[in-house]
């Protein structure tokens, strides 16, 4: 009788475990340093999303094809004319509801359209994960500054939870546990084990009783605690290998500073991706930013990203734009210094994505999404601009395809890819 209460407060909490972070964090663990074992430098890649996108007159360039034209808002990014290619008329086909869409930026599929989809609406980097996330300490990093929409989402439509606070972010990748901690740790994960055979049990046991709306559920519940027992193995298998090792600081930022928020954020990307701590990195930036506090603004984000005409607000909202386009300058700098295996910069083996869901927030509109690729020893200095065929559309998925194929993952298909774009950028 004292087994089956255990077994049952057992899987009670499990149950809890499952509906909660823990299932979406898949690196929530004492993680660390794996080092790139081979003397070839390792893929690495790096998505950042903004929530309310960028203004399509002042960033898109009018012109086409090489010599890259830097608008207002590429501007910030000169040094980088040769690394970076800029893309536009790309979208998510059928993804439409302005701020609702924002969440499909790395799957090309909304939550609510993923059963129609083979896998879901898992994102790019965690389908990346999937086949590359064993070999680092932390599978994966999701980021966030501003809070905002999910950026990252696992094969089971899981929104993967942003940890927000770049200390404590530095402190999960490099900061050693106590013993008694470890322990601990050690314990819950086999106890996961433990629980994880059980509700596999009781699951097997009931399916053949269950209605065709139950299946599904049941079906959709499996899935993310798959998702829960790879994470479980990955975190178990680097529990007693050494931690990760920087010679960086712990990010410190003001309060009221929301470009010292979000350049926190990258600085603790960097360092996570030079220790080889993870190879995949998201950061979301979201509408709640600060940006009263940037001199010249007395707006909010969101206010000030339904400009429409208004000259004020149209200054106001360049003043936020040129400020995060110039934080994502930073983090490439930071890239392009830090020395790589065989002596090449990080900036060459990462490939970063910086771009959106919404394509203009003024009118809600999720076509036409702003996207820079830079990095990664792709063909690069130009803008490339698709042209709608008909009523068809270049998918952004297309791109996403040729990133994953450049990581090593053999992937013909990602969400909604009618192909690639191998031709122009490798």
């Amino acid at each position: 009788m004292r087994t089956n209460e255990s077994s049952t407060m057992n899987r009670r909490h499990f149950l809890h475990t499952l509906s909660g972070t823990a299932l979406t964090f898949p690196w929530f663990s004492n993680l660390a340093l794996h080092g790139a074992e081979a003397s070839k430098a390792p893929r690495r890649l790096v998505c950042i999303g903004l929530d309310f996108g960028l203004r399509p007159e002042s960033f898109f360039p009018a012109n086409h094809g090489p010599d890259l034209e830097l608008t207002p808002l590429l501007k910030p990014l000169e040094r980088w004319r040769q690394k970076m290619t800029v893309f536009s008329q790309l979208e998510h086909p059928g993804v439409q509801g302005g701020h609702y869409g924002v969440h499909a930026f790395l799957s090309g599929v909304r939550r609510e359209q993923a059963a129609g989809f083979k896998d879901g609406c898992v994102t790019l980097d965690q389908l990346a994960e999937e086949h590359l996330g064993s070999l680092t300490r932390f599978p994966s990093l999701c980021l966030g500054v501003g809070g905002g929409d999910a950026i990252s989402w696992t094969r089971s439509g899981i929104a993967v939870p942003k940890l927000e606070d770049p200390g404590l972010a530095f402190d999960l990748l490099f900061k050693p546990q106590r013993k008694s901690a470890a322990a601990a740790r050690r314990a819950e994960l086999s106890e996961n084990e433990s629980v994880l055979s059980l509700i596999a049990q009781d699951a097997k046991r009931v399916a053949p009783h269950l209605d065709r709306w139950d299946r599904e559920k049941m079906e959709e519940f499996m899935g993310a605690m798959r998702d829960f027992e790879r994470a479980n193995a990955s975190n178990m298998a680097w529990l007693d290998k050494p931690l990760p090792v920087t010679n960086g600081k712990k990010p410190v930022w003001k309060s009221e500073g929301c470009m010292d928020r979000v350049r926190a954020n990258f600085d603790v990307a960097a360092l996570a991706l030079q220790a080889d701590a993870t190879r995949i990195i998201t950061l979301n930036i979201g509408g709640a930013l600060p940006v009263t506090n940037i001199p010249g603004i007395n707006r909010g984000y969101h206010d000030l990203s339904h400009s429409g005409q208004d000259p004020d607000k149209l200054r106001q909202l360049h003043l936020i734009e040129s400020a995060l386009m110039a934080e994502l300058d930073y983090f490439l700098e930071r890239l392009a210094t830090m020395k790589d295996i065989g002596g090449s910069s990080l900036l060459s083996n990462t490939t970063v994505v910086f771009g959106s869901g919404m394509g203009n927030a003024s009118s809600h509109a999720n076509t036409n999404l702003p996207v820079v690729l830079a990095g990664g020893g792709f063909k690069h200095g130009r803008h490339l601009f698709f042209p709608k065929q008909g009523r068809q559309q270049t998918p952004l998925c297309n791109l996403f395809v040729t990133l994953l194929q450049q990581m090593g993952i053999e992937r013909d298909k990602f969400g909604s890819s009618t192909g690639n774009l191998n031709q122009l950028l490798v």
